[in-house]
């Protein structure tokens, strides 16, 4: 900014300088005698000078402010896209979500209820998701095409991914209280529900065993095994789900995903 203003106020004096020079070559042009010619070139030469010296500045000057108008604008557009329709959380940054990847799809909604289900990315670019309903049983698995806002990442395409499903280290814990989505069990769907313990003090089967639906995902545990909570082999949230008689669950860690923000309000 101090630059722009050195370029500004160079323009501002050459055209003081050039003022009273301009008045001298229109006298002696109207007053022109061969005597003259010599001043009168003279004069030219240092007009043209200070015209150049005038340019110069100002070019300079007009340099920096499209910088600033190209940098103002370029802020605007990147907070502009970073508060409409990308995810708050680390864990469902867009970079994260690749074809076959595992989501949670908002693909309908009735009153003041959403449905999230887990689904397939089969398809995406910048403004929009193609997705597929993941359960198995069902006879047609219906596609969806859904803007960002509404494809939350849960995991890693686990057909191709060597990384575990859910890594503490990348996905840090969620806090007792805190509000999120998890898959309820023996579905493919996700509800609003409570963290009652997250997964580095559950250590305990609690009062409704998982599994959930076939063809889900679960990680190293076996789920025909019932196997406990381990914070190392088997982690696990325990979670209250809402309007569910207040009963605790244990849910794998990579299907409880934070409440995104337009939820939470």
């Amino acid at each position: 900014m101090q630059e722009l203003l050195s370029h500004l106020k160079t323009v501002e004096t050459v055209r003081e300088q050039q003022r009273p020079l301009l008045d001298s070559i229109n006298q002696q042009q109207s007053q022109l005698a061969s005597k003259d010619a010599h001043n009168l070139a003279n004069d030219y030469q240092a007009a043209k000078s200070l015209a150049q010296q005038e340019q110069q500045a100002a070019d300079a000057a007009l340099e920096i402010v499209n910088r600033l108008l190209a940098k103002m604008s370029a802020d605007t557009n990147t907070s502009t896209s970073t508060n409409s329709d990308q995810p708050s959380s680390k864990r469902q940054k867009t970079a994260d979500i690749s074809k076959g990847s595992l989501v949670a799809a908002r693909v309908a909604t009735s009153g003041a209820d959403e449905e999230w289900i887990l689904a397939t990315v089969l398809s995406y670019d910048k403004h929009r998701y193609t997705v597929q309903d993941y359960d198995v049983e069902s006879a047609v698995c219906p596609t969806y095409i859904l803007s960002p806002r509404y494809v939350l990442f849960v995991a890693a395409d686990p057909t191709t991914s060597r990384e575990p499903l859910w890594d503490s280290s990348i996905n840090p814990e969620m806090a007792i209280g805190q509000r999120v989505l998890a898959l309820y069990p023996r579905t493919t769907a996700f509800y609003q529900c409570t963290v009652v313990m997250p997964p580095s003090q559950n250590t305990a089967i609690s009062s409704m065993l998982f599994p959930p639906a076939p063809g889900v995902p679960m990680g190293p545990a076996d789920p025909a095994l019932a196997a406990p909570p381990n914070p190392k082999t088997n982690p696990m949230y325990k979670v209250q789900f809402d309007d569910d008689d207040n009963k605790e669950v244990d849910v794998p860690a990579h299907l409880v995903i934070p409440l995104p923000n337009f939820l939470n309000k």
